[in-house]
């Protein structure tokens, strides 16, 4: 004898928990904005310890907020793309800061915020592809942005950077065609389309 399990319909329908954009992970989020004026203090005074910090401060925040939506349950797909937004504006205002003082090689930096720009319309092509707000996770970009954060702290710390700027550059380009295939032809779990 076979059974079959048929599921029961569900009288209640599902509420979908709406998450306002003003929480306390998103403010923590917005927080890493205060550190770049006092990067570019910093660096514009040739103050590198103090350039050092902030930007770990800044690297600090992003970890934190994660934790926060996860404490005070408020995570949302806009909280997850004003991290990766915020993410892209701290850290390239960051490097361009870097290569004006003349901190970080331009070649490689340009580049490098090239391929970032790339990303983010590979990001928006995808969440259009899914018909709804969406940040495409990708562990290994989440890796090379956290490497960007030390990029810029090896050029406050006054290493010899241009190694690690070029070093950085073919790691990143293979992620972004990597998550090019991913975001322009697999399929989109959940699309509404």
């Amino acid at each position: 004898m076979v059974s079959t399990v048929v599921p029961i319909p569900s009288s209640t329908p599902v509420e979908k928990k709406i998450v306002s954009p003003y929480n306390p992970a998103n403010a923590v989020t917005a927080s890493r904005f205060f550190c770049l004026p006092f990067f570019v203090w910093a660096v514009h005074n040739d103050h590198r310890q103090w350039a050092t910090l902030f930007i770990i401060i800044c690297g600090l925040l992003d970890k934190v907020d994660g934790l926060v939506a996860k404490i005070f349950d408020c995570r949302s797909a806009f909280g997850e793309m004003f991290d990766a937004i915020t993410d892209g504006i701290c850290y390239g205002f960051c490097l361009i800061i870097c290569v004006a003082y003349g901190w970080a090689p331009v070649i490689p930096v340009v580049l490098i915020l090239f391929l970032g720009i790339v990303n983010t319309a590979l990001r928006g092509i995808y969440a259009k592809r899914a018909g709804r707000t969406v940040n495409y996770k990708s562990y290994a970009m989440e890796r090379i942005v956290a490497y960007t954060g030390y990029l810029i702290g090896f050029a406050t710390a006054d290493m010899e950077v241009a190694f690690y700027f070029w070093l950085f550059l073919p790691l990143m380009t293979v992620i972004v065609i990597h998550d090019a295939k991913r975001m322009l032809i697999d399929a989109v779990p959940g699309a509404t389309r």
